[in-house]
């Protein structure tokens, strides 16, 4: 095997500049590869070093050669000069003319001159030198106007003391070296008083003629134009917005009624300063624009508005702008005729000219309508955020009355003359540049200031808040209903395995009920007021164990949270002052859209009722499926457990949809106008039913139904197979059958002669299994509960016991091989079981207890099928015998039928009612509630006594 490392020379001898990575990774291996890259990573390095080297030694020649080509030319220079002076001083001639000059000039004399410019010299030093000082004065008082044009006079000074001049006596920065630290001072306000007047810029208490002062400021320092500083203007005001709108201090309706009060002020008076201080009247001058007219006519402003244009006065009368921007106790009056006239006559740059200086009233129209956009883009993203922190419907209801009454006066005006506004006195108002300003103070509402700005109507709330409120207060119906919807799920799961326990009182309702020990009346035993008492027994009555009734406190408990939430935004009382004002008294709640909002989060909180009640249902059946998926195992034990698991939950389900409380109250929860009649009560105490609450009610019964359908199936095959058992026993239809011998003897009685005639024993009583298991049916409902089941149910119980009972029986009669093995008795027997059933589940085929077609016809269907059965047991009986016992048999049915309606009760509750006629001379036996197991038999017989051994029948 060749080893895997490889050599330098060898690798090198297969590796060049040309060969691909892809053939390197195809010919050798990893560590072949990792050779190679360490050594060419080493070959980079040394070549770096060796480039560094050589740039470093030639670059320090090629100073150094022009250091020394410098030092050259200076010196040639020097040696020139020396030359010049040289034949400069051997001129005779030019030494004598420079001597008589020298004496001439001292001869003149100019000792005013010198001093003059000593004196303008030390008056611009005196400016320079008291001009840090007055700059933060101006700043402290927020005049940046002011220090503007104090830093651009502190400059010119400074030039012009810098500027050389040959004539001058004296070099100024060298004779006074302060010129040039003070400079230094003063040099670094530009840019502080950039900043602090951008930043005032967010001030909106300034008035309009501070924030007039303050743009032009900047445009004297930053060398902007009028739409530049106009957008960094809007710019400021947006940074303050949002600032605001991201304050996360807020934590109660206090603070968060300052937050909204402070943005609604920003918004206000940006569009009011942009009104008075951009937007120009008819052939006048907006104040921006008067303000920035008199920079342009220089520092000079005379005080005398009739007097012609400064140009044309005198230095001393045109001191007072320059003494103005001073304090008195500088003295700076009495140094202005020293400045030179360029200081007193200067004008600063501004750009006011061409397409790039010009401001029009359409560009402010335009830009203020982006302004609107852009902040009406940021509330929508930070509003519900800022509103996320209030979670109660009431609070944030009661901050929105509050913004209401905030902007009440600009939203009135809509409904009064939008064409009237107040003029006020003239008054006279002296600016900082020292002109007069004649205001003519107009009280503009906000419509006519936001169609002057804008062209158009804007509405603070409509345009800003209201989406943001109306999106609030559904995410916090939302947010309310969300915990109802998830109770089932909180609620009840754990709880469903308590139900294991067979002592559980959800395992059998009937001893909840009638047990004296019930939890109920053991929960508070000091509590024996009447209405707790009745309360208590309705609870038992209704089937509300402690599982079903605490969830039903807990549906209506949170229900009326959300009713006590929710019924101050929809439900008006007549002494609410503010709801009167805001939806009464003006244009009938078309104040601030009050009226249309309040009807939409009406309709979408009767929909979101809905939508929860129906969540509420899912989660029920997703309990019932989730015990389906565990019912699997046939043991009788987790099927009964199961079951009750099922019915506990259909119960759930069946007293939140009749018994809440709440429920009905809260769809009644919509917005009422009128404030004198409360409709809220009224509309309680209608007795028609609210469509919605019947939906939501079916809503509820779709799981209760269901939940009940495994238990129906359960008990019809507890009968099927106790029937079928009873059905296939050959010994039960034979001669021997035992059920002959509780037969009652009936004496027949000849109609022609009127004597007693033959007697003859016939049934009087169902076979026993089928009675038992009658029985057992009963007992199962009285444990389920039978006064919480729903018609339906036992209905359909019925329907399916007695489909299963008949198709067992006509099996039977179809079945030759069964059937042929029937006795005579055996046939008259299950002739009287038919009957027996008949009569029993009469409900599920009369067609007379059904007023529906279809149903009608099904109904005749069953009875068809019944009588089918008996018409083929009929073959077995002798037909002379049946005719003659055939009226006494029926007879004993519906004799027994009574007796058993106690029993029984509970399979017959949906049949007609029993109409008990007593007559006199009635046997004991015949009585309803007393069974006769067999013909009762004499006890003194020798006793000189009557005795009734049997019943007689007359025909």
């Amino acid at each position: 095997m060749p080893s895997t490392e490889l050599t330098n020379y060898s690798f090198h001898a297969e590796y060049n500049s040309s060969t691909s990575a892809d053939e390197l990774f195809v010919k050798h291996s990893i560590p072949e590869l990792r050779a190679l890259e360490k050594r060419t990573r080493s070959d980079i390095e040394k070549k770096k070093q060796e480039l560094r080297l050589m740039v470093g030694e030639r670059y320090r020649d090629l100073i150094d050669a022009a250091d020394s080509i410098v030092n050259m030319r200076h010196c040639a220079l020097s040696i020139q000069e020396e030359l010049h002076h040289m034949q400069d001083s051997c001129d005779v001639n030019a030494l004598k003319s420079t001597v008589k000059a020298q004496i001439n000039e001292d001869k003149k004399g100019t000792k005013d001159e010198k001093k003059h410019h000593l004196y303008s010299s030390a008056a611009q030093i005196k400016l320079l030198v008291d001009v840090p000082e007055q700059i933060w004065r101006s700043l402290e008082s927020h005049k940046y106007l002011n220090a503007s044009r104090l830093y651009l006079i502190a400059k010119l000074v400074y030039k012009n003391l810098q500027a050389h001049n040959e004539d001058a006596p004296f070099n100024v920065s060298v004779t006074f070296p302060v010129v040039q630290r003070q400079w230094d001072a003063v040099s670094h306000f530009k840019a502080q008083i950039l900043q602090k007047a951008t930043l005032y810029l967010k001030v909106i208490e300034q008035s309009e003629q501070s924030l007039a002062e303050t743009l032009c400021a900047i445009m004297l320092l930053d060398d902007v134009t009028k739409k530049d500083v106009f957008r960094k203007c809007l710019d400021m005001r947006t940074s303050a917005l949002i600032q605001i709108l991201k304050k996360s201090e807020a934590k109660d309706t206090k603070s968060m009624v300052d937050q909204f009060r402070e943005m609604i002020r920003l918004i206000r008076g940006t569009v009011y300063h942009v009104g008075s201080v951009f937007i120009s009247a008819v052939n006048e001058q907006s104040l921006f624009e008067s303000y920035l007219h008199q920079l342009q006519q220089g520092f000079t402003v005379y005080e005398d508005s009739a007097q012609p244009s400064p140009v044309l006065m005198s230095p001393r009368d045109s001191k007072a702008s320059l003494t103005r921007l001073y304090s008195p106790s500088t003295n700076i009056h009495l140094l202005v005729r020293y400045l030179p006239e360029s200081i007193q006559t200067f004008t600063p740059f501004l750009h006011l000219s061409g397409t790039r200086g010009q401001l029009s009233q359409e560009d402010i129209t335009t830009r203020m309508n982006l302004w609107v956009d852009q902040i009406v883009e940021q509330f929508h993203e930070k509003l519900n955020a800022l509103l996320s922190k209030i979670t109660c419907a009431k609070e944030l209801n009661e901050l929105r009355k509050i913004i209401w009454e905030f902007l009440k006066e600009d939203e009135l005006v809509k409904e009064e003359n939008q064409s009237s506004f107040k003029r006020f006195p003239s008054k006279v108002h002296r600016t900082s540049l020292g002109f007069e300003l004649n205001i003519q103070k107009t009280a503009l509402s906000w419509f006519l200031t936001c169609h002057l700005v804008f062209h158009k109507s804007f509405s603070i709330w409509n345009d800003l808040l209201r989406n943001g409120f109306n999106k609030r207060f559904k995410d916090i119906i939302i947010s309310s209903f969300s915990e109802l919807s998830n109770q089932p799920e909180k609620l009840l799961k754990n709880r469903l395995y308590k139900l294991e326990d067979s002592n559980n009182e959800e395992r059998h309702l009937g001893n909840f009920i009638w047990a004296d020990g019930s939890t109920f009346f053991n929960s508070k035993p000091h509590d024996n007021t009447a209405s707790v008492f009745k309360n208590r027994i309705e609870l038992l009555v209704s089937g509300q164990t402690s599982l079903v009734n605490d969830a039903k406190i807990a549906f209506d408990k949170n229900l009326k949270d959300i009713k006590d939430d929710m019924e101050p935004v929809f439900v008006l009382s007549g002494n609410d002052r503010t709801n009167e004002l805001f939806l009464d008294d003006f244009a009938s709640g078309e104040l601030f859209n009050a009226n249309s909002d309040t009807e939409d989060l009406s309709t979408f909180f009767q929909e979101t009722i809905v939508s929860s009640v129906t969540s509420y249902r899912d989660q029920l059946y997703s309990l019932l499926e989730e015990v389906d998926t565990s019912d699997k195992n046939e043991d009788s034990q987790v099927i009964t457990v199961n079951n009750a698991k099922r019915l506990l939950i259909g119960r759930i389900a069946y007293t939140i949809a009749y018994e809440s409380t709440e429920l009905p109250i809260l769809l009644q929860l919509v917005f009422v106008k009128e404030k004198k009649v409360n409709q809220f009560n009224s509309r309680l105490s209608s007795s028609l039913i609210d469509s919605r609450l019947v939906n939501l009610r079916q809503t509820l019964m779709d799981v209760y139904f269901p939940a009940h359908q495994p238990w129906i199936k359960w008990i019809t095959h507890n009968v099927q197979v106790t029937i079928s058992e009873m059905l296939s026993n050959n010994t039960h239809w034979d001669e021997t059958n035992v059920q002959t011998l509780v037969w009652e003897e009936v004496t027949i009685q000849d109609p022609i002669q009127g004597q007693e005639g033959n007697k003859m024993k016939l049934p009087s009583q169902p076979s026993t299994t089928i009675m038992n298991c009658l029985f057992n049916a009963c007992q199962e409902i009285n444990r389920v509960g039978s006064p919480t089941l729903h018609e339906n149910v036992i209905k359909d119980l019925y329907t399916q016991i007695f489909l299963k009972i008949l198709d067992l029986y006509t099996q039977f009669v179809s079945d030759t091989t069964q059937f042929t093995n029937v006795s005579e008795q055996s046939a008259i027997q299950l002739l009287y079981d038919i009957k027996f059933l008949k009569k029993i589940f009469e409900c599920c085929w009369s067609p007379s207890m059904v007023d529906i077609e279809d149903d009608i016809q099904t109904y005749k269907q069953r009875e068809q099928m019944i009588n089918q059965i008996l018409e083929a047991i009929r073959p077995k009986i002798d037909p002379i015998d049946f005719e003659i016992f055939k009226p006494f048999l029926d007879k004993n049915v519906e004799r027994h039928y009574t007796r058993s309606s106690i029993m029984l009760g509970l399979l017959i509750q949906l049949n007609p009612k029993i109409t008990d006629i007593r007559r006199k001379g009635v046997a004991l036996q015949d009585y309803h509630n007393i069974l006769a197991v067999a013909p009762q038999a004499a006890r003194f017989t020798l006793l000189p006594i009557s005795h009734k051994v049997g019943q007689k029948n007359r025909s």
